[in-house]
């Protein structure tokens, strides 16, 4: 091995080679002790056992060799003494199916390039070259490991186009990521191409075979999933300026995980359900009928963000005369004696436009008994046609730092000459019976036909108006059209809306895919919470889904949603065994936990992970699975203010939220939350827009296997099901092999880390699916 070559090297040059001569108590020999250790760690170790791969070419400048898609392939990985004559692949139809190819100079190469043919069969069947796409390996410097599992050293993970020539040094790999996707209508049998790598003054052919198998994976995945896409990090790290300009990046982030077949989270967070509503003045506040000046209730404002500045403000224009002096009017509490709070009132011209310096403003001092106060607005200029009215609970600067709270009630524009009050709902009183709520699809419609119909996704997060929202470390109160929860205007405005949207979701036929995720990893003392939220949801729309994240999985929580996403190592088997019984959904989930020994989704881990991640779901009847985020490429509490942390630079995920101190970069691990590489490679420099779609990672492709195979153990389930008489001993080998052996997993930690057993166990597989659907 080149590894351990180059370590008994410096030992045997460093320590003679009589042992009496060896005292390593010695002042020399305890620098000699700390420099092999400095050589020891410059090299990362896998848990994979070198001797993967087999040798295709060996000359004086360059041997070639290919591993299956299974492995991460280290820069300074021994190449193989097994040797083979053609790369070797096998697949379904409507799969993808990659396989590695490895430069290992042995001298400096000059303009490396690699192409590959289109693939034909002995009928001359074409598979065409626009279904293989080629990808360099790049690597990541790993400095923090994950966990004491993880090790240092530059590993494999982001994976760009190939698309120019590179210089390749002497010494290390230079692996490809080749993938082939096989159509649907591919006809079975064997396909030959040819790959070429050339540099400057050297040239390799490899022979390239793929095994089309008979039968076909479905375009409809069977496996649900939610894979976070942070919008906010697309745009900036692609340098968008316009909402058009996110919507079309973020298209080709969906695009990704549809290819990897994958669902994101949420895939209307751009295109949300709108809501009309009429009857209600007012937005921003909520009316508070504990607190009031005059009449039934007032309108509370709360202002409990370090980062924005809460706002209420009348809906309605008012219409103005600019030959008349107008002044604004109103009574006011406030939490804190003296607090200060600021008053709007912005101007429009004829065309209902913003005039952004026509604007009357000024701060005033609340008390804690109520009290009226008075903004005079003089006269207006001639092009000032309508005037809106706000009001905020605190002091409003650029930063937002400010809190507290307000009450305003009586609220009057009065024209000074005719004293009439113009502004509508300025006294706060609400009949609830003249409110209107219309649910409004016109942006979520335009895009659910391309998303749900088009790129077939199975499940999604549906973002609703109203909703508490929560996590161990804080809950909010759910709140609609300034009514709270718990009130009962509240608890009738939200049946008038969701049973809309219910009825909106199964008459186009995307209830059941919807699952409303809006409480994650409750602790005990939230149950309470948790269970009224869900109450909601049951009282006003009882056939959408309900769906909750559990890292403290148990019976008294279990059976307050219709799916149970589980942490994995939470997750109790036998437990879910017995609650599908009964009908119940359960899905697991990874993030920054759990570290080895569990499976696990961190770059310096094992490579089988993901992919053996799968086969126990299936073992363990889970329907999905769940990744938090695959675009954290920055902690806005570790990194400098206004500075991107680089994901091509630095893997490492650092903490963030929950309340977390500014400045501390505590660790998450290395590739949490994030599965795709912006374009950007220095997202500091903001000087140009980046359109291009993401760069998947190898750990994405490596999923993607699994859930390919995933398939593979449902097709063989439905192959039995439909087996003829004469395919009784078909199904008892079928049935054999859906019993995963000890040797495979016995747990969610400890399982065969070697890729070449699950590729083994899988091509079984295919083999006997092979003969339960020849044609």
């Amino acid at each position: 091995m080149q590894k351990e070559k180059i370590i008994y090297s410096a030992c045997c040059r460093l320590f003679p080679t009589d042992s009496s001569q060896c005292q390593v108590g010695t002042p020399d020999n305890i620098i000699k002790i700390i420099l092999i250790g400095l050589i020891i760690s410059i090299f990362p170790v896998k848990a994979e056992k070198p001797g993967y791969g087999y040798l295709l070419h060996q000359d004086s400048t360059c041997d070639v060799w290919w591993a299956e898609g299974a492995y991460k392939i280290m820069k300074e990985d021994p190449v193989p003494e097994k040797k083979s004559q053609a790369v070797g692949i096998l697949a379904a139809r409507n799969e993808y199916e990659p396989f590695q190819v490895v430069l290992h100079p042995n001298t400096r190469l000059e303009q490396v390039r690699i192409s590959m043919v289109s693939l034909i069969n002995d009928h001359g069947d074409i598979l065409d070259q626009e279904n293989i796409i080629i990808r360099q390996v790049e690597y990541v410097n790993v400095t923090k490991p994950t966990d004491s599992y993880g090790k240092t050293g530059w590993w494999p993970d982001p994976l760009p186009l190939y698309n120019e020539p590179f210089t390749a040094y002497p010494g290390q790999n230079y692996p490809f990521w080749i993938t082939v996707k096989v159509p649907g209508n591919t006809k079975p049998g064997i396909y030959r191409g040819i790959i070429t790598l050339t540099s400057s003054y050297w040239k390799s052919q490899i022979p390239v075979q793929l095994e089309v198998w008979s039968f076909a994976l479905p375009d409809k995945v069977s496996i649900r999933s939610a894979f976070g896409v942070r919008t906010g990090a697309i745009q900036q790290y692609h340098n968008l300026e316009s909402d058009k300009e996110l919507e079309q990046v973020t298209d080709k982030y969906y695009k990704s995980l549809k290819e990897h077949r994958l669902c994101p989270t949420s895939p209307f967070e751009l295109y949300p359900i709108g809501i009309k509503t009429t009857g209600i003045d007012w937005e921003g506040g909520v009316f508070d009928k504990d607190t009031v000046f005059a009449g039934n209730q007032s309108y509370k404002l709360t202002d409990d963000s370090f980062t924005e500045t809460t706002q209420g403000k009348c809906r309605r224009m008012i219409r103005v005369d600019q030959s008349m002096d107008y002044k604004l009017t109103w009574f006011v509490k406030t939490e804190e004696q003296r607090q200060r709070y600021s008053v709007l009132v912005k101007g429009y011209n004829a065309e209902k436009e913003y005039l952004p310096f026509e604007n009357r403003m000024e701060v005033f001092r609340g008390r804690e008994k109520w009290r009226a106060d008075t903004l005079s607005l003089g006269k207006l200029r001639p092009e000032v046609k309508y005037i809106t009215v706000h009001f905020f609970p605190v002091f409003r600067d650029l930063t937002g730092s400010s809190t507290g709270i307000a009450w305003f009630d009586n609220v009057s524009v009065f024209s000074l000459s005719e004293n009439i009050n113009l502004l509508p709902g300025g006294d706060f009183e609400v009949d609830i019976e003249n409110i209107s709520i219309k649910a409004d699809f016109t942006k979520f419609d335009q895009t659910a036909g391309r998303y749900l119909d088009d790129f077939g996704f199975n499940s999604y997060n549906l973002r609703l108006e109203g909703m508490p929202s929560g996590n161990y470390y804080s809950q909010r109160l759910g709140m609609f059209e300034g009514f709270i929860q718990g009130s009962p205007e509240y608890e009738v405005l939200m049946k008038r809306y969701l049973s809309q949207v219910q009825d909106h979701l199964e008459k186009n036929g995307w209830l059941g895919k919807e699952y409303i995720y809006w409480f994650d990893e409750p602790n005990r003392k939230d149950y309470p919470f948790v269970r009224e939220g869900m109450g909601i949801l049951n009282r006003s729309a009882p056939k959408i889904t309900r769906f909750i994240t559990e890292h403290q999985p148990g019976p008294d929580i279990m059976d307050v949603s219709e799916i149970s996403c589980t942490i994995w190592h939470r997750m109790d088997p036998d437990m879910v065994s017995e609650l599908v019984k009964e009908g119940r959904e359960f899905w697991s989930y990874l993030c920054c936990w759990p570290k080895s020994p569990w499976i696990s989704e961190f770059i310096d881990h094992d490579a089988v992970n993901l992919r053996m991640w799968l086969w126990m779901s299936y073992k363990y009847q889970l329907k999905g699975i769940l990744i938090w985020s695959t675009t954290y490429w920055n902690s806005d509490a570790a990194s400098p203010k206004s500075y991107l942390q680089n994901p091509w630079e630095d893997p490492m995920s650092y903490v963030r939220g929950y309340g977390w101190l500014y400045g501390k970069q505590t660790i998450w691990g290395n590739g949490d939350g994030r599965f795709f590489y912006p374009p950007n490679r220095n997202p500091n420099d903001h000087s140009g827009k980046y359109l291009d779609g993401p760069i998947p990672s190898l750990r994405l492709e490596i999923l993607r296997e699994g859930i390919e195979d995933y398939e593979y153990l449902i097709l063989l389930e439905k192959a039995i099901e439909k087996a003829g008489r004469k395919q009784k001993d078909l199904v008892v080998q079928a049935r054999k092999l859906l019993q995963f052996p000890g040797e495979m997993f016995t747990d969610g930690k400890t399982y065969n880390k070697d890729p070449q057993y699950l590729l083994l166990y899988r091509k079984e597989i295919a083999g006997l699916l092979n003969e339960f659907y020849k044609e």
